[in-house]
């Protein structure tokens, strides 16, 4: 903030001088040093018509609540570019910004937990997710903030909305990018290394409509390519942040941009914000289950072995094709955290704490009919029924009634065979 009065004390001492000094050509915000900036003011201070219009500002500066024009004016300045986003440059704009302050605000507070539980979880997922962003030289700390908002890290992470996964696909834009067919227990979408190919395409079809514009890429991303396109054409292309254009986007996506480029600036630089940020041992290894065995059942024996959140959530992540409720069988390949491997081999065998763990797992579970009965109502389709049944995909249900594709026609009185969760 005191970096932004610097800037608007330079522009009113030269508005104060331009009448007294020989009229020069001016730098760029961006190029004028500190040192520059503290002499202006010093200057200003000489001189009673500049310092009466300065603290005249300044008054009307800490009073005003209306900052809209400012950010837009500031938006417009600068430059689109088809190179990755500098954070150097980008911070300081961003930060002007009044509702990315509120959303930082949030995220360093009552969010605070989110940020730190998308970055562990990212520490187990980097090596899958990562490389289809860099790839396209899409930052990192994007997609961080766009993980932390819409799933917190977590893969089997579901909207009531229908929106699935790590990066929250629709049923339809999977579709379009190719995060199709079912693995294992789950579709797609579900797949950290599937999805986040399908998330990286979709950023930069946006990025070559908006260049390095993000908060427009995010609008897309969260009101639809489309609708946001329409929306964009109609307000000619001008800056996100004017007033017209803002408050024509729905309520969601305004919310939506600010929370995902202040999670950026923070994963960009977190010690600007006070923001602990450890790295772990990400490295992964395979083992082969010795017996019958869970996931929750693994979790309870790990405990909090060198992370105090405990590792059920890493493992379900690391598995992501498995429900939680299957018991995997003996001999049958499961995913963990390479610092836990020994940790299986000595603790997780026959010891009364995995007689415990198996006894609350079935508990938890208990048998069940494997699959239930759904009658199909007028305006149903398997997208929404799948929807409903949350544990089953369309696919599945279409598989276990014969029904083909691409149109899985289904009529209205029918009985569906459903997985039963």
């Amino acid at each position: 903030m005191r970096l932004i009065l610097f800037f608007v004390t330079l522009f009113v001492f030269n508005g104060c001088q331009q009448h007294n000094i020989k009229k020069e050509v001016q730098p760029s915000v961006s190029e004028t040093s500190l040192p520059a900036l503290i002499s202006a003011i010093e200057q200003c201070q000489k001189n009673p018509t500049c310092e009466e219009a300065l603290n005249a500002y300044f008054k009307q500066f800490e009073e005003t609540t209306q900052t809209e024009e400012m950010i837009a004016d500031q938006a417009n300045l600068e430059p689109t570019s088809q190179q990755p986003l500098d954070v150097t440059t980008l911070n300081q704009p961003m930060l002007a910004n009044q509702r990315i302050q509120a959303a930082l605000n949030e995220w360093l507070t009552w969010k605070r937990p989110i940020l730190l539980e998308t970055w562990n979880n990212y520490q187990f997922l980097k090596r899958y997710i990562l490389p289809p962003f860099t790839e396209k030289n899409i930052p990192e700390h994007f997609m961080l903030a766009l993980i932390a908002q819409e799933s917190g890290g977590r893969v089997h992470s579901m909207s009531s909305a229908g929106a699935s996964g790590l990066f929250q696909f629709m049923p339809a834009t999977a579709q379009r990018f190719g995060v199709v067919g079912t693995l294992g227990d789950y579709d797609a979408r579900y797949h950290p290394k599937t999805a986040a190919q399908g998330a990286a395409d979709y950023i930069q079809e946006q990025r070559e409509l908006y260049g390095d514009d993000y908060a427009k890429i995010l609008a897309a991303y969260n009101a639809g390519e489309n609708r946001f396109r329409r929306l964009n054409n109609k307000h000619n292309n001008q800056a996100i942040w004017q007033s017209d254009f803002y408050y024509d986007l729905p309520r969601e996506t305004r919310g939506y941009i600010a929370s995902v480029l202040s999670a950026m600036l923070i994963f960009s630089n977190p010690d600007d914000f006070n923001v602990e940020l450890t790295p772990l041992d990400g490295r992964t290894a395979v083992i082969k289950a010795h017996n019958d065995v869970s996931l929750s059942e693994l979790a309870v024996c790990f405990g909090q072995y060198n992370h105090q959140m405990g590792w059920y959530r890493t493992l379900r992540n690391l598995n992501p094709t498995v429900k939680a409720k299957r018991v995997i069988s003996q001999g049958s390949p499961i995913v963990v955290p390479e610092l836990l491997k020994p940790i299986y081999e000595e603790q997780c065998q026959d010891t009364a704490l995995m007689a415990l763990a198996k006894k609350i797992h079935d508990a938890d579970f208990p048998e069940r009919p494997a699959f239930t009965y759904y009658r199909i109502k007028k305006g149903d389709s398997l997208s929404t029924i799948s929807r409903q049944f949350s544990c089953s995909s369309k696919t599945e249900i279409a598989r276990l009634n014969n029904i083909k594709p691409p149109r899985y026609l289904i009529n209205a009185g029918k009985r569906l065979k459903v997985p039963q969760c």
